[in-house]
């Protein structure tokens, strides 16, 4: 960082102290990471509003169409933890821009897609990209952040994203038929990509590494009464193996269970909901559209709580159990809701169970003994298990509901399994041995 950052409390890296705060450059590189992953997934989310448009000009089959939104996914499951165990060791600053870069062409390629294959061959090289670039993440907050701030700038990330998403997904129609070309509406991603590129060279140009680099041990052991125990981090130039994070740290497993559930209920609710308030509650389909702004629209103000609760709720096991069970009730309440204000509610509580998630994305920090590097490593764990989820939560319902001949059943299944959630949390620990420092 620039020198005149270190100054008037900022975060200075080589001087962290414990009154330390995050500097304005800092938080613009942070959040801008931020933006990099919701411009992103509108490739994902967005491929539904682009739908009608696509399918009409390349004459996309029903299959092709899932096969284009199922290789969105089923990629980073694949790909997440390999690349973080590949790519730890380098520079989060330059596999960030390495990444953009990349990911120009592959956006722009999709507007210049003739058929199926080459929109599937761009989709899947966007994603592969992607995935490189995500699990970066821990490391830039390492590098950028001062540690007692990390709750508060992935909370704010998290409220930026959702607005991002909900006015992408409000006005994304409008701008495609004004546009007259979903074609353009892909250029325009991708130029907002390239405007990324450009902004994230000039904000990291020279930043100075942090005298104990992303490789070095973030936390340290505290006694029960709150002082050293005498134990301590990982000596800084530690090598081993960060394979065997996935290992010495089972707890992330569990974080991973969690994800799974939230993000295999939110896909599913998404998919079906609509269709059960249609046929099964009388609920016209217009209606159910404007209700899913309620998963999106509390988390905009909703997400800055996340620092509050990172901060407030020191029992890490109540902190997670509380968002899996509120996501339970909330997906089973979506399911078997006879109005639209009940279903409003419902969905309502499923976002809100969200603004957990800032919280739980750092709580590897607190693990004892880890480095940073690890914490990318399980990071890269835990985004796989949300990958697994969103990409399967509506094939198991749909699944479900074939062979039983209600769709119902089949979200329902769904929603009772997000028990699996509550059970994997209530076998978290209050705390995990290791403070942010």
């Amino acid at each position: 960082m620039a020198a005149g950052e270190a100054a008037s409390g900022s975060y200075d890296p080589e001087r962290p102290g414990p009154e330390a705060t995050t500097s304005v450059r800092a938080w613009s590189v942070l959040l801008l990471n931020r933006t990099h992953q919701s411009t992103v997934v509108l490739s994902s989310y967005g491929l539904g509003l682009f739908l009608p448009f696509v399918q009409a000009d390349l004459d996309l089959s029903y299959l092709e169409i899932g096969v284009l939104q199922a290789v969105w996914w089923g990629t980073p499951a694949l790909l997440l933890v390999p690349f973080s165990l590949l790519f730890a060791r380098f520079n989060p600053n330059r596999r960030v821009l390495a990444a953009l870069a990349l990911m120009v062409p592959c956006l722009f390629s999709q507007g210049l897609a003739i058929g199926f294959w080459t929109l599937l061959a761009s989709r899947f090289l966007t994603v592969l990209v992607h995935s490189s670039m995500a699990p970066a993440r821990p490391l830039l907050l390492r590098w950028w952040a001062a540690p007692r701030q990390y709750s508060q700038v992935t909370s704010i990330g998290l409220s930026m994203h959702s607005t991002f998403m909900a006015a992408a997904l409000t006005f994304g129609p409008i701008i495609i038929v004004v546009l007259d070309s979903w074609r353009l509406a892909y250029f325009v991603q991708g130029a907002l990509m390239a405007g990324h590129l450009l902004v994230w060279a000039a904000l990291t140009w020279g930043a100075r590494e942090p005298a104990q680099g992303p490789e070095d041990a973030v936390a340290a052991a505290p006694s029960p009464d709150g002082s050293q125990d005498g134990s301590t981090a990982s000596e800084p130039g530690d090598r081993r193996p960060l394979v065997r994070s996935l290992v010495s740290y089972p707890h992330a497993w569990l974080l991973g269970v969690v994800m799974l559930w939230l993000s295999a209920s939110w896909t599913t609710i998404l998919t079906f909901l609509p269709t059960i308030l249609e046929q099964h509650r009388g609920i016209a389909i217009t209606s159910g559209s404007v209700l899913f702004g309620f998963l999106y629209y509390v988390l905009i103000p909703g997400a800055l709580v996340g620092s509050w609760i990172f901060n407030n709720i020191t029992n890490r096991r109540l902190m997670v159990l509380l968002p899996a069970a509120l996501n339970l009730v909330a997906t089973v309440g979506a399911v078997l809701s006879g109005n639209v204000v009940i279903a409003a509610l419902a969905l309502t509580g499923m976002g809100i169970a969200w603004v957990f998630v800032p919280a739980m994305e750092i709580l590897p920090f607190e693990f004892r003994n880890i480095r940073a590097r690890e914490v990318s490593v399980l990071s890269g764990l835990v985004q796989t298990f949300g990958a697994v989820g969103f990409g399967a939560g509506p094939v198991i319902a749909g699944a479900l509901a074939q062979m039983s001949g209600s769709l119902v059943i089949g979200v329902l299944a769904v929603g009772g399994m997000t028990a699996l959630a509550v059970v994997a949390a209530a076998a978290l620990p209050g705390r995990f041995g290791g403070r942010l420092v």
